[in-house]
């Protein structure tokens, strides 16, 4: 039985063609397809190795907080939110209580202007696609669920001033300010017809309202203003008016796990951790 024709690479195809008598136009068309690959192979080990830096530097970021990790634990939330004010931006911008879309009912955001539109058409219906975490490093200094008698509705993830905050998923900026008492400079992205992220207490903010974000994309820079007793990102996540246990949904951190920091793991188990304590707790 013969052996089975297989088909030619690009690779066999450009040393033929280099091979045999070729025309001028030949010549050419081979000079610039090599030279295309030499370019892309360029940028993939380029694009390598910022990945690798980026992760080197965020391992030893990671070992840092670790270190500290005590002093860390202290620096959440220094008193509850207004739970109003987020309502009313998710519902300006077409969110309803039950993850629909519904029509903006106009007047001002809080701190911020005009009534945000309804849903981008750039948005999809669903997303479908994974999460990341919002933070490279840092210690989770505060967990969703009771706190203070009341609901905490996110997770408190605490790191130096400026640490980088990520969008956890592509999306639209809904809110860019510091307008809502409590949460200091605070940033709102919604991901889909009902889901949203939001990012509060930083220092800087890197995106402004109607801005579209690919996951990974910059949106702040970490710090301790509004309610706060030191640096960290106050992180939800929500199901239309819904606040979700963010451990939940995110992934497991590969970078705390190597390094045997269960603060930045993800099992659901860990949601009856205790909450941190204030002097005032009515405050």
């Amino acid at each position: 039985m013969p052996a089975p024709r297989r088909g030619i690479g690009p690779a066999a195809l450009l040393l033929g063609l280099v091979g045999c008598a070729t025309t001028p136009q030949q010549q050419d068309w081979v000079n610039k397809a090599s030279d295309v690959t030499s370019k892309a192979a360029d940028q993939t080990g380029k694009a390598l190795k910022i990945a690798s830096d980026r992760a080197a530097k965020a391992l030893v970021r990671m070992q840092h907080y670790l270190a500290e990790k005590d002093t860390l634990k202290t620096f959440y939330d220094a008193g509850e939110h207004s739970e109003s004010v987020v309502l009313d931006v998710l519902h300006k911008s077409g969110v309803n209580a039950k993850g629909g879309t519904a029509a903006s009912h106009g007047g001002p955001s809080p701190g911020a202007g005009a009534a945000p539109p309804a849903m981008s058409t750039a948005l999809p219906e669903h997303y479908a696609g994974g999460l990341q975490w919002p933070l490279e490093a840092g210690i989770v200094s505060s967990e969703f669920g009771e706190r203070w008698g009341k609901m905490h509705k996110g997770i408190d993830i605490a790191a130096d001033v400026g640490e980088p905050v990520y969008a956890i998923a592509a999306g639209e900026v809904i809110y860019a300010g510091n307008g809502m008492r409590g949460y200091g400079n605070v940033v709102i992205i919604r991901h889909d017809r009902m889901r949203t992220s939001l990012y509060a207490h930083n220092s800087e903010l890197k995106v402004k309202q109607g801005d579209q974000v690919t996951q990974g994309t910059l949106v702040a820079l970490l710090g301790s203003t509004g309610h706060s007793t030191g640096p960290h990102v106050h992180f939800e996540i929500r199901d239309g008016d819904t606040p979700l246990n963010p451990r939940s949904v995110l992934p497991a951190s590969k970078l705390a796990q190597s390094l045997g920091v269960p603060e930045l793991l993800t099992p659901p188990e860990r949601d009856a951790v205790p909450a941190p304590r204030l002097a005032q707790a009515g405050h």
